[in-house]
């Protein structure tokens, strides 16, 4: 027997949408997840999805917006560079251990695989989002002296994101130890300041 579809508009409609998104992110993961599911989950039609995610990559990201605090990171103000950028990476991690790393996966590959070369340029030097978190750091280290600038081009304030993404990608995890040497090795040098000896 063919379900009935509801009729509903505006948020409700989009509240429904995302709900069902979201249970089948969990049950099935990413790659299981289907727009043709997902409408039905939520008794409506593909066509009604399409008209406001133009693809799945869009429709999941919207659901962990919702769902997920998928942009709620705190700006971590721990008195020290170093264990401040520990703490923005263990949030990241925290959200990443929530996410999957198949589902994390899925979506990099399908955003990098859809988006035009001049968008997905300008979304990896431009994210306001990493420099809202970055800046304030990076501003109270150069008042306590730990570091000599503040003004860093956005691809320098990116590297935190470009590191992560190409530690999970290839292993697939995001270890504590993994973290540590990224912030000593990496992040600290660049930004002028020497990392904890190994």
């Amino acid at each position: 027997m063919a379900e009935k579809k509801i009729r509903r508009r505006g948020q409700a409609l989009v509240d429904a949408i995302l709900a069902a998104t979201w249970e089948q992110l969990q049950v099935k993961g990413y790659q299981a997840l289907t727009i043709e599911g997902v409408a039905r989950a939520a008794a409506t039609t593909k066509t009604v999805l399409y008209r406001r995610w133009p693809d799945k990559a869009h429709l999941v990201l919207a659901a962990l917006s919702k769902y997920d605090n998928f942009t709620g990171y705190v700006v971590p103000d721990t008195g020290a560079l170093r264990t401040d950028l520990l703490d923005l990476m263990g949030q990241i991690a925290a959200f990443l251990e929530k996410l999957k790393g198949e589902t994390f996966r899925g979506l990099l590959a399908e955003r990098l695989q859809h988006l035009e070369l001049d968008k997905l340029m300008s979304r990896a030097n431009g994210n306001a989002a990493i420099r809202g978190i970055m800046q304030p750091m990076l501003d109270r280290a150069a008042k306590r002296g730990e570091i000599t600038r503040t003004d860093w081009p956005d691809r320098v304030i990116n590297l935190v994101g470009i590191l992560l993404i190409n530690e999970v990608v290839s292993r697939q995890e995001l270890s504590q130890a993994a973290r540590n040497e990224m912030v000593d090795d990496i992040l600290l040098p660049v930004f002028g300041q020497q990392g904890n000896s190994h």
